[in-house]
């Protein structure tokens, strides 16, 4: 089977939200078979920062559902928007 690297933009639910600690739930909590590639920032405004993540997953049926469902159930996770895939 082959993967797929998604890149995905994660805005914080407020502008309290630590982005750094953001980052670090998302790399620890991430589904098997999920892997944390990289990360970026990119400011948004008014001293918010969207996180840019980018993550290989198995290129299966509905994955890119099931990534988005699990960011979204991250606390402090505001809104979750895939940018770009590309095959491994």
């Amino acid at each position: 089977m082959g993967r797929v690297l998604m890149f995905v933009r994660i805005m914080p639910a407020d502008s309290e939200v630590d982005i750094a600690l953001l980052e670090e739930r998302i790399r620890n909590t991430l589904p098997e078979g999920f892997r944390f590639v990289n990360s970026s920032r990119e400011p948004i405004g008014y001293g918010m920062e969207s996180l840019i993540v980018g993550i290989s997953v198995p290129e299966e049926e509905g994955v890119t559902d099931r990534l988005e469902d699990h960011l979204r159930s991250i606390e402090g996770v505001g809104e979750v928007q895939v940018e770009a895939l590309s095959r491994e």
